[in-house]
């Protein structure tokens, strides 16, 4: 069974994870509005990968390449 990304990630809270990702960017001066902004992006991102990772698990994939009818693989 595959595990998803995020299941692998350590266990902070989506605060915490936003303000890592921000930390990382130290030295780089944010208004607060532009920190905001920037946390409120990072959210619908990562929201966003959720639901991709949900749709992934539960969609049919076809695993080999289809042909069309009539040519020969």
């Amino acid at each position: 069974m595959r595990t998803c990304r995020r299941e692998k990630e350590s266990p902070l809270k989506d605060s915490e994870k936003i303000a890592h990702r921000l930390l990382l960017l130290q030295g780089v001066h944010f208004s607060p509005a532009d920190l905001e902004s920037i946390a409120a992006e990072i959210e619908d991102l990562d929201r966003i990968v959720a639901e991709l990772e949900e749709f992934g698990r539960d969609a049919p994939w076809i695993s080999l390449q289809a042909q069309p009818s009539g040519k020969k693989a």
